[in-house]
């Protein structure tokens, strides 16, 4: 019988410290899990920060320095699908974000359609060197003008004609030399390795606080990826 009662005892104690370690072993699992689901987190975050630093550093910019929403465009002004960006969901984009201060806008040249590409990226080069602001006149202006996409449209001319009428404050001759002589050649040889760099293999391409959008010309989608983005802050 006192044999009975130790077995009996002992099966009690196994089941006990049996039930214990699954605890354990559960709640140590947890907190390793827990660890690292911060550690990835915060290892994602790193990232996007230092993307969106290499994805905005010397780019036209539009809106408040300090938005907490850096917004992207990868876009080429030969592009028609850009112009369609330009005029559906950029006016959206800066009445509701940019202008309200949550978001700042940096545009990054893709200049891959044709030569006249190259020719009107550098043109937008030389203006921003001149005038940071006076960029996104000109960015107006050429969507706002924009050609065929089969033709050579984008000329050292027409690119004179477009600055003096539409974008003040900037010296268009100057303009005009600066893309004779290629001077802003490497920036756009530059910012092409940058889309190459973050797989940009079409335009208009939408980056969100480094995270690159599936679709720009989406307004919905991109209205709800600011909004997400603004709710981490």
């Amino acid at each position: 019988m006192a044999n009975q009662k130790k077995k009996g005892i002992d099966m009690q104690l196994v089941t006990v410290v049996t039930v214990l370690l699954v605890v354990l072993g559960f709640g140590l699992y947890a907190l390793v899990s827990n660890l690292l689901e911060n550690s990835t987190e915060a290892g994602s975050e790193k990232q996007a920060k230092e993307q969106v630093s290499e994805l905005t550093k010397d780019q036209p910019a539009i809106g408040k320095a300090d938005a907490p929403v850096k917004l992207v465009e990868f876009g080429d002004f030969k592009c028609p699908s850009c112009k369609r960006f330009h005029d559906e969901i950029y006016p959206q984009l800066k009445k509701d974000f940019i202008d309200t201060g949550k978001v700042q806008l940096h545009f990054v040249n893709m200049a891959f359609l044709g030569p006249d590409s190259i020719t009107g990226a550098m043109a937008g080069e030389a203006i921003y060197k001149q005038n940071p602001e006076a960029f996104w006149k000109f960015y107006d202006a050429v969507y706002s003008n924009q050609g065929p996409e089969s033709e050579a449209w984008i000329t050292p001319e027409r690119i004179a004609e477009l600055v003096k009428k539409h974008v003040p404050g900037v010296d268009a001759n100057k303009v005009v030399q600066d893309v004779k002589n290629n001077t802003y050649k490497r920036s756009v040889d530059t910012d092409n390795l940058l889309a190459q760099t973050h797989q940009v293999d079409s335009v208009p391409t939408v980056f969100v606080n480094g995270k690159k959008l599936d679709s720009a010309l989406k307004y919905d989608e991109l209205k709800k990826a600011i909004e997400e983005a603004l709710n981490k802050k």
